[in-house]
């Protein structure tokens, strides 16, 4: 198994159909088996809590995925959001709406089975949203999947949203970011953990002293977003932006394009290459070296 040669501790999935196209309960036991009798942990997501679509079909498929992922002998999994802050008839608060129900309408059987579902930081959330969603759904059961690098994309600074978060991150996915300004606003890249530019010994250190979770799930992928902070109209759906944080956000711009000229950091037209799967493989052991250091320096190596 990759993981396991490559040196990580466990492995993550984006849903229990990864393992089992089908949900095959005999093939998503064994795969929690193998985990363990490699001593790997194994994290799953569960999909969509919307808002769109129809709200029946989406409960069958998140209890479905809940199913599959106890079977496959996880008690706690992530799901994420797939609101539009610019949406012409349905606002923001009305989508919130409809994930905080769905929540609402899951919360019941986590409580009764022992289950806890975490609420990623996805690209179309603010902290301050997720923060909420999880308050009202109830802390004992939904909590918080931290990706750091989605906080970015909502104007936030990721060491302040996340001291905002601690107490209720349950689970990770981390990978660094580099920030290039652009006509319209940001643009943000994806990089390894060490790579770019967020601060990994505050971030760490936070969640060491405040945060529930004991295991450190990385990702790499090559998801692209800008800020069009240059619009005023952007700013009408992030009533959280605050000036200190924007200001965080660009401090790091202005130091991503001095690192880019200077060749330490790629080009903005850099990343228009995409090397792929292997490319990743290399940049998941990068941010694994770097995080391994950087717990050690904050003195917090027992963490996975």
């Amino acid at each position: 198994m990759w993981a396991s040669s490559g040196g990580y501790d466990g492995v993550l999935f984006a849903t229990p159909r990864a393992m089992s196209p089908e949900l095959d309960g005999v093939a998503l036991k064994e795969a929690g088996e193998l985990a363990a009798e490699r001593g790997l942990y194994l994290e799953v997501g569960i999909g969509s809590l919307g808002p769109f679509g129809d709200a029946g079909e989406r409960l069958a498929e998140l209890n479905a995925h809940i199913d599959a992922a106890a079977t496959a002998g996880c008690r706690e999994f992530f799901a994420y959001t797939r609101t539009d802050r610019h949406h012409a008839s349905v606002p923001h608060a009305v989508q919130l709406a409809a994930v905080q129900k769905t929540l609402e309408t899951l919360a019941p059987r986590l409580r009764d089975e022992g289950l806890r579902l975490n609420l990623k930081t996805h690209e179309d959330l603010s902290s301050h949203e997720v923060l909420r969603l999880v308050d009202e759904s109830g802390t004992d059961v939904v909590g918080v999947s931290l990706d750091v690098a989605n906080l970015v994309v909502r104007g936030e600074d990721p060491v302040e949203a996340t001291r905002r978060l601690a107490p209720h991150v349950h689970q990770t996915h981390f990978e660094d970011v580099a920030l290039y300004i652009v006509e319209r606003g940001l643009r943000r890249r994806l990089r390894p953990c060490g790579a770019g530019v967020l601060d990994w010994a505050a971030i760490l250190r936070t969640l060491a002293e405040e945060s529930p979770a004991r295991r450190l799930t990385l990702e790499q992928h090559a998801g692209r977003f800008d800020l069009d902070v240059f619009d005023p109209a952007w700013f009408d759906a992030e009533p959280h932006v605050t000036a200190r944080e924007l200001a965080v956000l660009f401090r790091h711009a202005v130091d991503c394009e001095r690192r880019a000229s200077a060749g330490e950091l790629p080009s903005l037209a850099a990343y228009d290459d995409d090397g792929g799967h292997l490319a990743r493989r290399g940049e998941l052991a990068e941010s694994a070296r770097w995080l391994r250091h950087t717990l050690d320096t904050i003195g917090r190596s027992s963490w996975q």
